[in-house]
């Protein structure tokens, strides 16, 4: 075990005892994952590292005290913009935010054993929603051209002797690194935060998850399959505490034949031995519906499979049929219906004769508008021009809409017209889909 310096920062929910009797359990769990996901994407960009999740909050880790307050001070301000986006008063959240920096004991998990980290708490219980408090100690390692704060008092903490002066961030004047463009994504969403709506679909998979049934993903190229099965990967123990998730992407080498496929299921499911048979594969699986667990398998790419009939025979699929009548759920992704894949003379067809067909297609206009507008921390709004050019272009394709937001945005930065982003929004759809992509 190693001493070293570290600043450890405490973040805390206001008021969340209270707010979870007053909120639904479905609003709990909203909350909570996106108060999770705002914190981790600042405390990445940040150079931070979340130690534990306490529920309510973080307890986070930076090397540089400069590090830690801006974080703080960003996390503060994106929490404020969330809420003044929501009109709902019990999906809003505030936090409480303390820091403290000196000698820590790094155990060999990587937690750390520090009076540093209680008193980041104590701070962090004295801390008024949406500040920044610190020990003098973070004070003095500020620059004064990084960050402005001033001394509010010596307070008697919970467990410390001496009274302890409390600082608090009036402002932070060092440089904010500048957000990147987030409309990266050209092929499945792999961030929670870059997610968006889809909520038909999802009400559609959690009913049927929920009740253990299977279901098959049907839609065209890039219009958003895999983003949605990410998703579902991300959810379902949330919609289902009992759900076991295995993703497998049936475009990786290691699903080409039966036994690699054994591999990444077993241990995708958790197990500790893989499954070298159909058999044992059964065994494993009526081992965890024994044990009240619910598991899910989520095959992405499912033409890649109903292709190698060599090793995924007709025992192959019964044996899943099998499978799931004891309890597994199966969530395919194709962009024919599983009923195409195969002869409907094929000895396998009863495997797909149960799964009932969720047809992707395009957002709806009021979706595909909201896509636009959404606000996005540090990215600066479209004008109505820019929303009625993306809007008449992309006509709610999910792929056509990334591409041109990516483009216009770009564009802005650079100086460029908004004919010319348009015009290089569809250079790069035609590059990616030359069989065409609109319906």
């Amino acid at each position: 075990m190693n001493t070293e310096l570290k600043v450890v920062m405490f973040t805390d929910q206001v008021g969340s005892t209270s707010n979870m009797a007053r909120r639904t359990p479905a609003e709990v769990k909203k909350i909570a994952r996106e108060q999770d996901e705002l914190t981790t994407s600042v405390v990445r960009q940040c150079r931070g590292r979340i130690i534990n999740d306490t529920g309510d909050g973080h307890i986070i880790e930076f090397n540089a005290c400069s590090d830690a307050v801006r974080c703080g001070a960003i996390i503060q301000q994106r929490v404020k913009e969330r809420n003044e986006a929501r009109t709902d008063t019990l999906l809003k959240f505030e936090l409480h935010i303390g820091i403290d920096f000196g000698e820590a004991v790094v155990l060999p998990d990587g937690n750390l054993r520090a009076n540093t980290a209680n008193l980041a708490a104590r701070v962090c219980s004295e801390c008024p929603p949406g500040e920044v408090y610190f020990t003098e100690k973070v004070s003095k390692e500020l620059h004064p051209r990084e960050a402005r704060s001033d001394k509010v008092r010596a307070f008697k903490l919970k467990g410390v002797n001496a009274k302890v002066d409390i600082y608090r961030l009036v402002e932070w004047l060092g440089q904010v690194e500048a957000v990147l463009n987030p409309f990266i994504w050209r092929d499945g969403i792999k961030q929670a935060e870059d997610f968006f709506d889809r909520d038909n679909e999802q009400r559609t998979l959690r009913a049927f998850l929920q009740g253990r049934q299977n279901c098959q993903i049907v839609g065209p190229r890039r219009m958003g399959k895999t983003s949605l099965l990410r998703q579902l990967e991300r959810i379902a123990s949330d919609w289902d505490r009992h759900a076991v998730i295995a993703y497998l992407d049936l475009q990786d080498a290691r699903c080409s034949t039966l036994s690699g496929w054994l591999g990444r299921a077993s241990r995708q499911l958790g197990w500790s031995e893989i499954a070298a048979n159909l058999s044992e594969f059964a065994d494993g699986i009526e081992a965890m519906v024994s044990r009240g667990s619910h598991p899910v398998l989520c095959m992405d790419e499912f033409e890649k499979m109903a292709s190698r009939r060599d090793q995924f025979t007709s025992d192959f699929f019964l044996n899943l049929r099998s499978c799931g009548q004891q309890g597994l759920s199966i969530v395919t992704v194709s962009q024919k219906p599983l009923s195409e894949l195969t002869d409907r003379g094929d000895p396998s067809s009863p495997f797909y004769n149960t799964f009932p067909v969720l047809r992707l297609g395009p957002f709806s206009e009021a979706d595909a508008s909201d896509f636009v507008t959404a606000h996005r921390f540090g990215v600066p709004p479209f004008t109505e021009d820019e929303k009625r050019a993306i809007l008449d272009y992309a006509k709610g394709h999910p792929l056509a809409l990334q591409v041109a937001c990516f483009r216009v945005l770009e564009a802005k930065e650079n100086g460029r017209g908004l004919v010319a982003a348009m015009q290089e929004a569809a250079d790069e759809m035609k590059a990616t889909l030359p069989d065409g992509w609109r319906a």
